[in-house]
């Protein structure tokens, strides 16, 4: 079977091996560059192809497997109408993603910001006000594979977990998980709010200022979703103002954040450049999910 895989998914020799011994045959090539003969290929598997490769003249492709867990950058709608399998790599970020929230949140906890500026200052100087995660309430929006790694973490640390996803999630972390019916009840309770839902246009500019303001007044908004979700200026203003007590944020409405936006200068703010499900284990995990998503397809064709 003709296959076409980007470098977006990185091999070692012995994973070549192992993909080719299920009867593909392989071409390997850049995301974004042009592909020759795209007829051809019956099974693509990539992260951004479709951005500079026109869907439409992939004419034999049945099944796309994509390197990353969000779909929004793709044509769905040509995707659905022709029947093509669309997969994605649901659980290859989970675990990073979760960590870099929790350690996101303990920063700002923890003021690591202020005593890492004391510390290149050599003063000794203790800190107040410092916060704990036991007893807090954290709201997770969206109860996916991320919001129940986020929720596993949370609860070690004998916070109470509430969810709040559209459909019922089994697991033994959330304390409750509500439909989003009851989201404004859930971000008048939280003590942090984990944005880790999928951008849809449902969901785009959700977090506007209207929702910023139900949040509890000194709560922590994280967003490790899509920055599209949250109104950046409204989340700006709740910030400067008082209300929130910080965010942590790892995407934005505009990526790379221009260098001229306000947020990149909040002390209350952790930032960092889309950069949270990056991990030494994410490689290893992604081939893996791939391996086993392609091997469940050839099985269900028959072939």
């Amino acid at each position: 079977m003709k296959t076409l895989i980007t470098h977006s998914l990185k091999l070692t020799e012995a994973q070549k091996s192992q993909l080719a011994a299920l009867g593909l045959e392989i071409v390997y090539q850049q995301d974004t560059a042009p592909v020759a003969q795209p007829e051809q290929f019956e099974l693509v598997i990539c992260y951004d192809l479709f951005s500079s490769n026109d869907l439409s003249k992939f004419s034999s492709l049945k099944y796309i497997q994509l390197t990353s867990v969000g779909v929004d950058h793709l044509p769905l709608a040509e995707i659905e109408r022709r029947g093509i399998l669309l997969r994605n790599a649901r659980g290859v970020a989970s675990v990073p993603i979760a960590e870099f929230v929790l350690g996101g949140v303990l920063q700002i906890y923890k003021k690591n910001r202020q005593f890492w500026q004391n510390q290149q200052q050599h003063q000794w100087k203790r800190l107040h006000g410092i916060q704990e995660l036991a007893g807090k309430q954290v709201c997770i929006v969206g109860a996916g594979s991320i919001g129940c790694e986020l929720a596993k973490r949370f609860a070690a640390f004998d916070a109470r977990v509430i969810g709040v996803n559209p459909s019922p999630v089994s697991s033994p972390w959330f304390a409750e998980v509500w439909p989003p019916e009851r989201l404004a009840e859930a971000l008048g309770q939280a003590d942090i709010v984990v944005l880790s839902l999928p951008l849809r246009p449902e969901t785009q500019h959700l977090f506007n200022a209207e929702r910023l303001a139900q949040l509890k007044p000194g709560a922590l908004l994280v967003n490790v979703a899509r920055g599209p979700i949250v109104d950046e200026q409204a989340l700006l203003a709740s910030l400067q103002s008082g209300h929130l007590q910080g965010a942590v944020l790892d995407v934005f409405e505009q990526e790379p954040l221009p260098a001229a936006s306000p947020l990149w200068d909040l002390p209350s703010v952790v930032l960092t450049p889309h950069n949270a499900f990056l991990s030494e284990g994410k490689d290893a995990r992604l081939f893996e999910i791939v391996q086993q998503n392609v091997r469940d397809w050839l099985s269900l064709a028959g072939r």
